[in-house]
């Protein structure tokens, strides 16, 4: 993107790069669009370098791939303190799938290229995988956590917007992101930097880096590379921002997003008695405000509104969470002779996250099926409780009985927020050799890489440890508890260390390259490798109430799982620059899974360059998608939906089970496919002057047999989905729904495509510095998605998706404008994403309005200041959100967040921000 350097620059057909120079007619060129941005050119001189994508050693402006670079000094000018903050301004990234900045689920991560999820992004680093995040389940993600990486030893970021499976195998399939550390540094730098919201409210973060280098690999034969990192960010409550409350205004006639699940309580199917204060008398009744609000719904037997209680669960939340993130990295690298090298690289790093979601929503349905009792958990309190009121439904006009239970909804406020306490970790060690024998040049290495993954709860309640307190008749759900009933609350946690995993990668591979004869065009070059590796998940819950699901308002059921399975693999790649100005690539692998099969995928690339000024570049090829352990080894689980789901074909309307949150059973599937992608690129790299490149490139990816589950938000609702899936859907002897199987299949097709552009220019202004300009961006033409094979194909691009496909924005640009004197530089930067527009469906499941709801634009810019006021002493003075504009209200909640009222994958919540940074550099 335009922001960040794109690859390749143009070279001539005899591979020279083309020099820089100074235009000042390219302002008006590059400003295309309104906004442009700064790019930093490669070097000058030519180097044998291996690319992102390609296992052959080459001048680096040779490649044909769509590569966007992120050098080290363009990260440090962004003010970025995370890579998923960095990834947020490529364009080819959708939508970020991320924990971290939501503050629930585990605190991970993950990047997401074209959309097509964490699970088909190859993340790597410097060449190499890492070990995917530690937690997992049947159907969800399996991917390395962005909080993994050494953020202190990042040398450049290479983001190949195109499939690789042929170079490296699986998830590849929408790109590939290399993370490559420095080599051969040779210095030290150490940096401090602080940053706080405007509003005073939060979201504060503060940090510290230190790198040092020693020796030099020419002249000493060693060099070793130390860093190390610190970040910390605290919490931001939702209550402070109030997003969640602006779509009364946008939204006519809408609610906020809110529960059925209130506190005080509610007697189901009848009435709140916190929503008539003036019937009710005494202590013991808590009238329903505050986080909660009153509707009404008919008339009592007595003639009175019929009264309930809501709960604005969005109040209770937190907008960001507290997070402690830091990271140690070292590579020490030895010059046996000139032309054997040996290396070693080990890194370590760990976040901390406290995610607050809101107190436990108790109410029958919001917990997984019951397999033992064949039922959900059903909050029952005698009706000779002194807490049930009486007097209260009497004046109403109701008959209470003498005896029996009474089912009620409730939530856990007594107990508190609802905090998961994550800490996941990244333990890495490569020991590896590099360099040339008989003509080849070579790269090997044994990688053992391992994450972990501790959770912790609190302010979580045990289910039968809370009905048995209920049924005592001793707890108050309708107000104020006295001693008994406050100790019977405490009695009924659920808190401690729940949930324990790791995931490990150990890996041995070893590649070689060398040129094996002249041709028209140029030099024949020749790659090949092989590839060992081993993949193995050990997940357990190390609390048996947690694993039977247990906890209310949790996960579901946690079985254990310990799976593993090998990899062999063999792949090769051919470059063949037939004539002058002409080169196409070959390259295919082969790999071989011990639980699946095998899979082989080719990729050949062609790339013409007439003359100086243009060149053109297409490449199509396969990949793959591996399922993930989870997905064919671990045992049946119970779950439940995120958001209430209406059915169609509930049998007493207006019931509270026939709009709740439903339960779901997941089932791996021992025999799934893989899934399988075809994907093309062609683009064009156009200098029409010096100093000026226009970059213009169309991807189109297509997937067959999409490895999912059919989400039961999905299919309970669509009667089409219900004439194919409907046995699925199982109900009890009443004819309420039970539960929702969900397996992981093979599903259908997935075919989605469009265009990145890129402009950027460098200009001198003499003795007033230069300015660099630039400006790209990605436009979504199609995502167009099969919920099974043969199905009709849903079309969401431009829209909020559903309970599987995340928003697919249309477009999504970086821009920027920076200027750079002697001793001064200002950076100004936009980032854009267009609105989506949202479904009735899923309006009316969060805010109550069936009707679809367009999201607006979200357009933030960023100003940066450096100051270089004594040698190798830098400051810099930004402002994030410099207008201080809201992120645009969404409806929904469910994009993978429990945050409401915006998109955290694609807007940041904190406002007007400012923040600086010191840095000095040492020799």
């Amino acid at each position: 993107m335009s922001r960040f350097k794109q690859h390749p620059r143009l070279a001539p057909p005899n591979g020279l790069n083309l020099r820089k120079t100074q235009i000042v007619n390219a302002i008006a060129l590059a400003f295309m669009g309104n906004l442009v941005a700064p790019i930093a050119y490669a070097q000058d001189a030519v180097q044998k370098v291996t690319v992102t994508g390609s296992s052959i050693k080459r001048a680096e402006s040779e490649t044909s791939l769509p590569i966007t670079v992120i050098t080290r000094a363009q990260i440090e000018q962004t003010g970025a303190t995370s890579v998923e903050d960095l990834l947020k301004r490529v364009s080819a990234s959708a939508a970020a799938v991320s924990d971290t900045t939501q503050g629930a689920g585990y605190a991970n991560s993950n990047a997401n290229l074209r959309g097509l999820g964490a699970n088909s992004t190859l993340v790597l680093l410097n060449g190499r995988r890492l070990a995917n995040q530690a937690f997992g389940n049947i159907g969800g993600a399996a991917a390395v956590d962005l909080n993994s990486i050494p953020f202190a030893a990042i040398e450049r970021i290479e983001v190949l917007r195109d499939g690789a499976s042929a170079i490296y195998g699986a998830d590849a399939v929408g790109g590939v992101i290399n993370f490559i550390t420095r080599k051969n540094y040779r210095n030290g730098e150490v940096s401090v930097r602080y940053g706080d919201t405007q509003a005073k409210i939060g979201g504060g973060e503060q940090g510290a880096t230190i790198a040092a280098g020693f020796g030099d690999l020419g002249s000493e034969g060693y060099n070793l590379l130390l860093t190390a990192n610190v970040q910390k960010n605290t919490r931001i409550r939702a209550i402070d921002q109030k997003f969640y409350l602006r779509g009364v205004k946008e939204i006519p006639g809408s609610d906020p997003p809110s529960s059925s699940a209130p506190f005080p309580g509610t007697i189901s199917g009848i009435v709140a008695p916190g929503s008539y204060p003036e019937l009710n008398s005494g202590a013991n009744f808590a009238p329903c405000s505050g986080a909660a609000f009153v509707t009404t719904n008919g008339k009592t037997p007595a003639g009175q509104d019929k009264r309930g209680c809501r709960f604005v669960y969005s109040e209770t939340l937190d907008n960001l969470p507290d997070s402690e993130k830091m990271d140690l990295f070292g590579r020490a690298t030895f010059k046996l002779n000139e032309d054997h090298q040996l290396f070693v690289e080990a890194s370590y790093a760990q976040n901390h996250s406290i995610g607050r979601i809101a107190p436990t929503p108790i109410k029958y349905g919001f917990g997984p099926y019951n397999v033992e009792k064949e039922d959900f958990l059903t909050p029952l309190m005698p009706v000779t409780s002194k807490y049930y009121p009486r007097d209260l439904l009497k004046k109403l006009g109701y008959v209470v009985p003498d005896t029996g239970m009474q089912a009620i909804a409730l939530r856990a406020v007594p107990a508190g927020n609802r905090i998961n306490d994550n800490t996941n970790s990244q333990t890495r060690l490569v020991i590896g050799a590099s360099g040339n024998l008989m003509g080849w040049d070579y790269d090997a290495g044994l990688n053992v890489s391992k994450a972990k993954g501790l959770l912790n709860y609190k302010g979580y309640i045990n289910e039968d440890k809370f009905i048995a307190a209920l049924a005592s008749g001793n707890l108050n759900p309708f107000g104020p508890n006295d001693a008994v009933g406050d100790a019977l609350w405490k009695s009924a946690a659920m808190e401690g260390d729940m949930r324990q995993s790791t995931s490990t990668t150990t890996e041995i591979d070893f590649r070689g390259s060398r040129e094996l004869m002249q041709m028209n065009g140029g030099a024949m070059g020749l790659a090949l490798g092989v590839n060992l590796r081993k993949e193995k998940a050990d997940d357990n819950p190390l609390n048996p109430d947690y694993a039977a699901g247990k906890h209310i308002g949790g996960e579901g059921t946690v079985p254990a799982t310990q799976a593993s399975r090998t990899l062999k693999a063999v792949f090769g790649e051919l470059s063949v620059p037939f004539a002058k100005g002409w080169e196409a690539t070959l390259a295919a692998r082969f790999d071989s899974y011990s639980d699946f099969g095998n899979s082989f995928n080719p990729r050949i690339a062609l790339r013409y360059q007439p003359s100086n000024t243009l060149m053109f570049r297409a490449s199509t090829g396969t990949g793959f998608r591996a399922p993930t352990l989870w997905d064919v080894n671990s045992p049946v689980s119970f779950s439940n939906t995120a958001d209430s789901v209406s059915d169609s074909g509930c049998p007493v309307p207006g019931d509270d089970r026939c709009e709740t949150q439903l339960s779901t059973r997941s089932v791996a599937t021992p025999g799934l496919k893989p899934e399988t992608s075809r994907q093309f690129t062609a683009g064009v790299v156009f200098e029409p002057i010096k100093g000026l490149s226009v970059t213009l490139d169309y991807w189109n990816i297509s997937k067959k047999d999409q490895i999912g589950v059919i989400a039961a938000d999905t299919l309970v609702p669509s009667k089409l989905l219900q004439q194919r899936y409907g046995s699925r859907i199982k109900r009890n002897a009443e004819g309420f729904i039970k539960y929702v199987e969900t397996p992981v299949d093979n599903l259908g097709e997935l075919k989605t495509s469009g265009i990145d552009i890129d402009v950027r220019s460098t200009i001198n202004l003499n003795d007033l510095g230069k300015l660099n300009l630039g400006f790209g961006g990605t436009y979504i033409n199609q995502y167009d998605s099969q919920k099974y094979a043969g199905g009709v194909f849903d079309q969401f691009a431009g829209t909020g998706g559903d309970a599987t496909v995340p928003p697919i924005p249309r477009w999504q640009h970086t821009a920027s404008a920076e200027w750079v004197g002697m001793q001064f530089g200002v950076t100004l930067e936009h980032v854009f994403t267009k609105g989506w527009t949202e479904s009735a469906a899923s309006v009316n499941g969060n805010v109550g309005v069936d009707a679809a709801h367009k999201v607006k634009d979200s357009s933030r810019f960023n100003l940066i200041m450096t100051y270089k006021a004594i040698k190798n002493l830098t400051l810099r003075v930004g402002i994030r959100n410099l207008f201080d504009t809201e992120p645009p209200f969404v409806a929904s909640s469910s994009y993978g967040s429990h945050a409401s009222g915006y998109a955290a994958s694609f807007t940041d919540p904190r406002g007007r921000f400012f923040y600086t940074s010191l840095g000095y550099q040492f020799k």
